[in-house]
């Protein structure tokens, strides 16, 4: 497997800066050293298989490759993290090679057993007086007491910093972006040339170059009233026939690091279901270009309903006023999904609730309770925007007996129903003085 290749010195920039933030939080935290394991695979249930290995993000934030089985890190404030490096002679799998870049930013120690490992790192924390456990503990036995593993403290600030990404975090989300679009450039294509879902699908993993245990999340590839199902998990062998419609929600990953993109097409360019989406494009775009330091990101929630009242409204899909259809929580029941999440090791990264690093959180709206980021904005934080408007049967029988029902354009909706539903996702970067798309540049370059 060839190893990711960064530039060295935002790499070690990188390192130092997310090491300063593990001292400042293991100092209010009282610890005076952190361990953190990469972690283990836990193999299925009676059964000597396991899934695709991810690593412990905490861990992975030091060191983006996922060939890292049973390594651990030694955080101290004034030294230079140490990296326990596990290569065991194996003739079954091939072992992992430690990268040139690693060697810049951390000491190192390499060791083939994990028992001997695990003696060294005891023995290099035994005059600490207060150790600190940062992930999987049953991969890692030092004996600690349960409020050493996984301290709140510490942990609510280590999540809380990650929001803020380094300029090395926001070239592998750059890149990501990249691996994702390629993909999704090939569905869109396959979809147009009278593929299946799993046409498609497989056309997007040859494309980005990905294979399906590593993507960031399971494809949603979704045509006809599949787009209706937020998750959508299946990948039908034939083609429905007629196709109306395709949803593809794909990411791609570099370092670990995660994209987040959907897109919505019509099978029938010019029809009514086709001018919606284009009219959702829109507004999606014109919500994007409000974003900026300093906004709530709970305000963008609530002016997304809104414009989904209007669009609703203005395709006769409901027959009342936009604050009426908005006021009434309508739109809720056409978009049941928060507006966005945080992105980053994680395709819904952490710290999106939190108001401050100690750990006390800003919930969501009563109205919003799925909203996973309620954060005022700052530069150096990465998320999507992603809003969408769906025809899903449960949730229009749940209209049906409301007080609104007679204000819905039943005939309108009865057409629209087989097409599923429309999202359209950007990965945006809040910068000193607005917004960068990092998502729409990269398919106007590509397509």
């Amino acid at each position: 497997m060839t190893e990711p290749a960064f530039d060295h010195s935002e790499y070690l920039e990188h390192v130092n800066t997310i090491t300063a933030q593990w001292a400042r939080a293991l100092g209010a935290s009282g610890a005076d050293a952190a361990v953190v394991p990469a972690g283990i695979a836990q193999m299925y249930f009676q059964d000597d298989q396991a899934p695709t290995f991810h690593p412990n993000p905490h861990f992975a934030r030091f060191y983006p490759d996922d060939n890292c089985e049973h390594s651990i890190l030694l955080v101290r404030p004034g030294d230079r993290p140490k990296l326990y490096f596990h290569r065991p002679a194996s003739y079954w799998y091939q072992p992992p090679t430690l990268p040139d870049w690693a060697e810049v930013a951390f000491d190192v120690e390499t060791h083939a057993d994990d028992e001997q490992l695990m003696k060294a790192l005891a023995a290099a924390v035994s005059g600490c007086s207060r150790i600190a456990l940062v992930g999987p503990a049953e991969s890692c036995d030092l004996n600690l007491s349960p409020d050493a593993v996984n301290p709140k403290a510490l942990v609510s600030r280590l999540q809380f910093a990650r929001a803020k990404k380094t300029a090395f975090e926001v070239a592998r989300l750059r890149e990501a972006t990249e691996v994702g679009v390629r993909g999704h450039i090939a569905a869109r294509d396959t979809f147009r040339a009278g593929g299946s879902e799993f046409d498609i699908h497989m056309a997007y993993l040859g494309a980005s170059r990905q294979q399906e245990s590593k993507l960031p999340y399971p494809n949603v590839i979704a045509l006809n009233e599949h787009a209706g199902v937020l998750h959508y998990q299946h990948y039908d062998r034939a083609r429905p026939d007629p196709a109306r419609s395709f949803l593809i929600d794909a990411g791609g990953r570099s370092g670990g690091y995660h994209s987040d993109i959907t897109r919505t097409y019509s099978a029938n360019p010019g029809d009514e279901f086709d001018d919606l989406l284009g009219a959702l494009d829109a507004k999606q775009r014109d919500t994007v270009a409000q974003v900026e330091p300093g906004v709530s990101f709970v305000d963008l929630q609530m002016r997304m309903h809104r414009e989904v009242a209007d669009l609703l409204v203005s395709f006769d899909i409901l027959r009342c006023s936009v604050e009426s259809a908005y006021e009434r929580s309508v739109t809720d029941l056409f978009f049941p999904h928060g507006l966005g999440h945080l992105l980053g090791l994680q395709t819904h990264d952490v710290g999106g609730h939190f108001a401050n690093e100690d750990g006390e959180l800003a919930e969501p709206p009563e109205r919003f309770p799925k909203l996973r980021f309620t954060r005022a904005v700052e530069p150096g934080y990465v998320f999507t925007v992603e809003p969408g408007i769906y025809f899903i049967p449960s949730l229009l029988k749940d209209l049906a007996a409301s007080d609104a029902a007679r204000d819905v354009n039943w005939p309108k909706l009865e057409t629209l129903m087989p097409c599923g539903g429309i999202r359209i996702e950007d990965n945006v970067l809040v910068t000193s003085d607005g917004v960068e798309n990092l998502t729409r540049p990269v398919f106007e370059a590509l397509d």
